[in-house]
């Protein structure tokens, strides 16, 4: 490894890393006060969550930059980083970020901070050498140690930190048993935790940085341990692709989703991982012995199998249920495990010494993920802004109140509240357009829903209903009989009742009435069903009453040999019958739902 690849330099570096550990802590505090005091910027959403963003990136960027602090080039490449941070933050308090709840209680905070950190670790290396160097060629080597040295660095510096909390922590709580309170209230104090965490962890930084075999030998040991791994990771991939192969072309033709995209993606992550601790820098010649490197040769194309049937389930997902901001997130992913097992499916089909090619392929696909991460940060390919899109050509598409329909999204969201709630200013303005929307067939109705779901104040809270318009879409069993009006006056009685996150029969489209008899006494009960279950209502004493749920379990599997359908289609159908029980069973075609 490079001696002129130095991440901390000696003393010299020593007091740009206190001035700038010292700057983050206080403004860190400052930030902190205005939350806290309901001031400016923490009144304005783009302010604040740019001013978090620069303030998180720009001291630690100089803190691993300082042995270039006397270079031009280190403070305009620190300005550019600055600006596209700032930028990130503003983007996100402005576009995305719902300014009713507070900015670390949003679900979409940690995932957007998530992607900058990422961003940054990518770019850092890059950066390093270009200052080092004063060229942006690309040596591998160097790429390689500088990044893994980054990691190992920082993963060092917090456990550091870490530690020294803990010693406080053991400290107050000695001189708290002796009723001495002072030093339980000092360490609880933000005006102590900001400046001390970030003094300390730039204090690490320099310790750590400065003792260079110690991050070696440590990065040494864990890439000689990992590389081991993936022989077992090889036999696993072997195998299941085998399965895999075997029944893909059924489940392509069958058009369904045919499995799960996220566990694919993280084999293929796990395999270029471990090979990567087996090639480190390319200067191994032989990490395995020859059967092994030459096995691995074999299995290692095996990658594109898995990562392409992880896209395809990705895109049938995306065609039954629209784009989703999680599921632009899993195309990245897909798109970076395919150039990866493309990448590394070359090199190992290449004669020679395959591993060193990886290098190659690595190099690439961060450039590639560099700029797709940056452009993700932005409106060019906001998952946000696309999920947006795409669930308002869903609304649009979408027949007469299927836009309530409970798996519109396939986790219990409809597109319209997926466009107030989850897909930020993006999302509002296309909710807004279909409240004003005019030339569609369905313009009626999606005014009408669009102005309910704008007025809603949070996730959980139900949409409002029009009860004539969901008694008329009521498919009744048998077709002749007909629901009386002390049973209507119950079932609006309690549809209108407060349930927290969870929606009654009555409001959902797709619902049945069934007039059977379930406790086999020749009266009959009537069943309000929705396709995962529904209420049990009886009629004694000239009064109908909510006595039972009827539930589809968990376990519910289906027939292939039956035709599945969906509930209403088996209804109709008159595929409704029971099973003896004290409560017996509802058995809608192959669906049976439990009484309780």
């Amino acid at each position: 490894m490079r001696e002129t690849i130095r991440l901390i330099l000696g003393k010299s570096a020593f007091p740009v890393i206190l001035i700038a550990a010292i700057v983050q802590g206080w403004a860190l505090y400052g930030l902190h006060q205005s939350v806290k005091t309901s001031s400016w910027p923490s009144t304005d959403p783009s302010w604040l969550a740019a001013l978090y963003a620069l303030v998180a990136v720009a001291p630690i960027t100089v803190q691993l930059l300082c042995e270039h602090t006397k270079s031009t080039a280190l403070w305009i490449t620190l300005g550019i980083v600055s600006l596209a941070y700032f930028y990130f933050g503003w983007h996100y308090g402005s576009a995305i970020h719902d300014p009713s709840i507070l900015l670390f209680d949003s679900d979409d905070f940690g995932a957007t901070a998530f992607i900058m950190a990422l961003l940054w670790l990518l770019m850092l290396p890059f950066i390093q050498l270009r200052l080092s160097t004063g060229t942006w060629r690309i040596n591998y080597p160097d790429i390689f140690a500088t990044a893994w040295r980054n990691k190992l660095l920082l993963a060092e510096a917090a456990l550091f930190t870490g530690l020294f909390w803990l010693l406080l922590g053991l400290t107050a709580q000695l001189f708290y048993m002796l009723g001495i309170r002072f030093f339980k209230e000092l360490f609880a104090e933000p005006l102590f935790i900001y400046p001390v965490t970030t003094l300390t962890f730039g204090i690490a930084l320099h310790l750590i940085g400065s003792v260079e075999r110690l991050t070696n030998a440590i990065l040494e040991q864990v890439l000689s341990v990992l590389k081991w791994l993936a022989i077992i990771a090889g036999l696993i991939l072997a195998l299941f692709t085998g399965a895999l192969l075997f029944k893909l072309p059924g489940l392509i033709f069958s058009g369904e989703r045919a499995i799960g995209a996220a566990w694919l993606l993280w084999l293929v992550a796990v395999i270029v991982l471990l090979i990567n601790a087996a090639y480190r820098d390319g200067r191994v010649e032989h990490p395995y012995p020859e059967w092994i490197a030459q096995s691995l040769r074999f299995v290692v194309p095996l990658t594109i199998v898995v990562s392409c049937t992880a896209l395809y389930a990705l895109v049938v997902r995306v065609q039954q249920y629209g784009v989703t901001v999680e599921r632009v997130w899993a195309f990245v992913v897909a798109g970076t495990a395919i150039l990866y097992a493309v990448g590394y499916s070359i090199a190992a089909l290449r004669t020679g010494q395959w591993l060193g090619w990886i290098g190659r392929a690595n190099v690439g696909v961060a450039l590639a993920l560099i700029a797709t991460l940056a452009a993700t940060l932005t409106p060019i390919l906001s998952p946000h802004r696309l999920s947006a899109n795409s669930q308002y050509r869903m609304a649009l598409a979408a027949d007469a109140f299927q836009i309530l329909k409970p798996d519109a999204l396939s986790d219990g969201e409809s597109s319209l509240r997926y466009l107030r709630f989850r897909s930020g200013s993006y999302g509002l303005a296309n909710l807004k357009l279909l409240a004003e929307l005019q030339d569609h067939p369905d313009a009626d109705r999606l005014r009408k829903e669009s102005l309910a779901i704008q007025n809603l104040k949070h996730r959980g809270e139900p949409i409002p209903i029009n009860v004539e318009d969901m008694f008329a879409l009521l498919v009744i069993s048998p077709p002749n009989r007909e629901i009386d009006a002390k049973l209507r006056a119950k079932i609006i009685e309690n549809a209108s009742r407060p349930r927290a996150n969870r929606q009654t029969s009555l409001q959902t489209p797709e619902s049945a009435g069934l007039f059977v008899d379930l406790q086999g006494d020749t009266t009959e009960e009537f069943v309000l069903l929705r396709p995962n279950g529904g209420e049990v209502y009886e009629f004694a004493g000239g009064e109908w009453t909510l006595v039972a749920r009827a539930i589809l379990p968990a376990r519910a599997t289906f027939d292939d040999s039956e035709n599945s359908g969906s509930m209403l289609e088996n209804v109709k159908a008159g595929k409704v019958s029971v099973e003896s029980a004290r409560w017996k069973h509802l058995t809608i075609g192959p669906l049976r739902y439990d009484v309780q």
